[in-house]
């Protein structure tokens, strides 16, 4: 494998995340960045030993014969950048949220169609061990039909960067639902099946981040109180699909209430729920089953991972690449939680439920 990889965008998940694991995986160079913030696109580039950095993703794209390029933007950008790598022939990685809009998101699965390139989104906690455990133990049948769903990720106090990009909505189109919501439903749409969404009714909240509370260590712009803020700090969701499966979703950046990630599943012969808080790091998953007449709760075996789960991630990726597979994370499937996501957005604005696919 040879192959040139360049990076639009000099934050963290670029550069702490991406470069990193590109590098884990013989016969790949990370050649060039791209940040329109020219003293940070240089600072990056030479602090990591990046040979070239650019203020244009056009010219870096033009002059670098890229085959491979991750889009790490502020969200509004990913569609019309991935569409632009594509078309200058590279395979793309867009980090989360896919897109803003669903017909976005459609014109980037054309573009990847079109033009024969591999396109995939940075939900990066699929390839996380005990979410790929449980996939596998839904995919073996010991749930029985899946039919309910409940999925948190929840901050105490976690928004990112107050007053840069994330908590401004014309660049990042959403605040906590837009960041992390994306992946909380990612990993519940990925463990249902994918199922056809049929309603969603939401509520969006934003009570700490307008009064400069809740502020995180993580992001790399940190601005003064009252810097701009209109974006949520606390989304809940309630999704009903196809067939009667339900899906009740909710995340925050800043809230009273106990920290952490949650996912819980309930099937027709077993349960599952993932909860590294409650049960433990060690063994975060339990599973919930019936011996006879007797009700059992088990501790589900995780196989120990090696890297970080960008590096899984990426090296999954150019091993689909090589082979001609689709990746994991397949943009069809994407495309579906901007839809879900556009509703949850369009719900909490109108105060009412909007229907899909009618």
């Amino acid at each position: 494998m040879n192959l040139r990889v360049g990076i639009i965008g000099a934050g963290f998940i670029a550069t702490r995340g991406h470069v990193p694991a590109y590098r884990a995986v013989p016969g790949v160079e990370v050649v060039a960045l791209c940040d329109i913030n020219e003293k940070r696109a240089r600072a990056v580039s030479e602090e990591l030993g990046i040979p070239q950095a650019y203020t244009d993703y056009h010219a870096m794209l033009e002059r670098e014969n890229l085959d491979i390029v991750s889009v790490c933007s502020p969200n509004t950008f990913h569609a019309q950048m991935t569409v632009d790598a594509l078309n200058a022939g590279a395979h793309v990685l867009c980090e989360k949220p896919m897109a803003l809009t669903h017909g976005d998101a459609l014109a980037m699965i054309a573009a990847s169609k079109r033009t024969g390139r591999s396109l995939t989104i940075g939900h990066h906690m699929r390839y996380q061990p005990e979410m790929q455990a449980v996939k596998q133990m839904i995919a073996g049948g010991k749930l029985g039909e899946v039919y309910y769903a409940k999925s948190s990720m929840l901050r105490r106090n976690g928004i990112p960067g107050y007053g840069s990009w994330f908590t401004n909505k014309d660049l990042a189109g959403g605040g906590a639902m837009m960041d992390i919501g994306c992946h909380m439903l990612d990993l519940s749409l990925w463990m249902l099946g994918h199922p056809k969404p049929l309603t969603v009714t939401a509520n969006l909240y934003a009570k700490f981040g307008p009064r400069a509370k809740g502020l995180g260590t993580w992001g790399i712009d940190h601005f003064p109180a009252g810097a701009r803020f209109d974006v949520d700090d606390l989304a809940t969701a309630f999704i009903r699909f196809e067939g009667g499966t339900t899906l009740l979703l909710e995340v925050s950046w800043a809230g009273h209430a106990t920290p952490g990630h949650r996912l819980q599943l309930m099937g027709t012969e077993g349960g599952v729920e993932v909860d590294p808080r409650v049960f433990g790091r060690e063994t975060p998953v339990h599973v919930f089953v019936e011996h006879g007449d007797e009700l059992a709760e088990e501790e589900l075996a995780i196989d120990p991972a090696v890297g970080t789960s960008y590096q899984r991630e990426i090296a999954a990726w150019l091993e689909a690449i090589e082979i001609g597979a689709t990746p994991l994370v397949a943009p069809e499937q994407t495309a579906l939680a901007v839809q879900i996501t556009e509703a949850i957005y369009q719900s909490a604005a109108t105060g009412k439920e909007v229907a899909l696919n009618s």
